[in-house]
């Protein structure tokens, strides 16, 4: 965070040509800023509470989903066409999350019917 803070304005000033420090913040800016702080920590904690009770690949299979649902709800409530590309994505990628949640199933069931891993 302190990097970004110092280096942050600097890229910004380079890049657009204007101080991010001269911007008037009306209340609504400082409310949709503070929103997306809070978001943004929900999200970096949810991360790590999914990662810590499951695996890095359920957490992937997640991603996987988010990204199939940010999709959809852009076609349903913002009417952004889709194209064929992000068709056959979100069913590839649904398709993998089957598969991934079926052969977790499997070796779930596995390891309740043999508790002490048969050695």
């Amino acid at each position: 965070a302190a990097i970004l803070f110092v280096s942050g304005p600097l890229v910004d000033q380079l890049l657009t040509k204007q101080n991010v420090f001269a911007y008037n913040y009306s209340p609504i800016v400082l409310a949709f800023i503070i929103l997306s702080c809070i978001i943004s920590v929900s999200v970096n904690f949810s991360t790590f509470l999914v990662i810590g009770k499951t695996s890095p690949v359920t957490y992937q299979v997640l991603g996987h989903l988010k990204t199939c649902l940010v999709l959809t709800f852009g076609y349903t409530l913002l009417h952004d066409p889709f194209t064929d590309r992000n068709i056959v994505g979100i069913l590839i990628a649904i398709f993998g999350m089957g598969l991934y949640s079926y052969f977790c199933t499997q070796e779930n069931k596995k390891k309740q019917a043999d508790p002490l891993g048969s050695q």
